[in-house]
């Protein structure tokens, strides 16, 4: 079964679809979904391909690819989003209820209206429906994502120039410990450059990860005591990639840099003190 993953950009959220043997579809290209008799427009984030077992959402029919015509009169309803958000901020403040909503999307007719927002905590917002439907005089979605599905869903542009990560290509947004900073000895304290756009770690980190795992292995930590050239020391800093190593030199107030394989975690065999005699060992001989 051939199948392609798309994302329903009313709902903001990831589909596999069992793809048309008769379309011909390519990243990026935007379909047109049904669900229950709605039209849905849809953005394609991958290749086709052939899987035998998937599973695909059978609630969703993928029907074609739209028109520059269609295409072109949804994104004149998309241009209308910052009115529409402006007016759920000031139903949603009449009712004192704490959300904070940033977007709004829309179905291919303009007849169902999806409003994304965030909160602190959890809201009851079965008034606010009924006050939104009132003013819009459309089907009201309402939706509450965290922080990283804000930034993916809003997009932006990363410090590294590119496009975010979430808004182009990731699909799954899971959560980054700060052990993947910590692993590639990265500096955490007052360092932004670590966070993207949510706040929250950036997904990049996880991308080296492995990598800089695997040359950490055989690698002294940092404090730990080592021996190099005949000397004590202890470890002060890592330069992973080029296997360096950082040593303050036992009764010296100066850190050396070295290279790993000339570190050691235990002193060589002539530097070994002889174990110590007991006193009893001592009497009998």
């Amino acid at each position: 079964m051939k199948i392609v993953q798309v994302v329903d950009l009313l709902r903001h959220q990831l589909v596999i679809l069992k793809a048309p043997d008769d379309l011909e579809l390519q990243v990026k290209d935007h379909v047109l979904l049904t669900q229950d008799g709605d039209q849905i427009v849809g953005k394609v984030i991958s290749k086709v391909r052939e899987l035998p077992s998937a599973r695909v959402d059978e609630t969703y029919t993928l029907e074609k690819k739209l028109t520059p015509k269609e295409l072109q009169k949804f994104f004149g309803l998309a241009e209308k989003e910052k009115p529409r958000v402006i007016k759920a901020k000031k139903c949603a403040k009449k009712l004192k209820l704490p959300m904070r909503f940033f977007a709004s999307r829309t179905d291919l007719k303009g007849d169902i209206l999806s409003f994304f927002f965030t909160a602190d905590e959890k809201v009851d917002f079965r008034d606010l429906l009924k006050v939104m439907a009132g003013e819009f005089k459309k089907r009201i979605h309402l939706q509450r994502v965290g922080a990283r599905d804000r930034a993916k869903i809003v997009g932006g542009f990363g410090s590294c120039g590119q496009e975010t990560c979430c808004s182009s290509f990731k699909v799954e947004l899971d959560s980054v410990p700060l052990d993947a900073a910590r692993d590639q000895n990265l500096m955490l304290k007052n360092n932004e450059k670590l966070f993207g756009l949510c706040g929250k770690l950036k997904c990049c980190l996880m991308y080296e990860l492995p990598l800089y795992r695997e040359m950490r292995r055989d690698l002294p930590h940092i404090r730990q005591r080592v021996y190099v050239g005949g000397r004590e020391g202890r470890v002060t800093g890592l330069d992973i990639l080029n296997r360096k190593i950082k040593i303050l030199i036992e009764d010296t107030e100066i850190a050396e840099i070295f290279d790993a394989a000339e570190v050691s975690r235990e002193p060589a065999r002539s530097e070994k003190k002889p174990p110590r005699r007991s006193a009893d060992a001592d009497d009998d001989s």
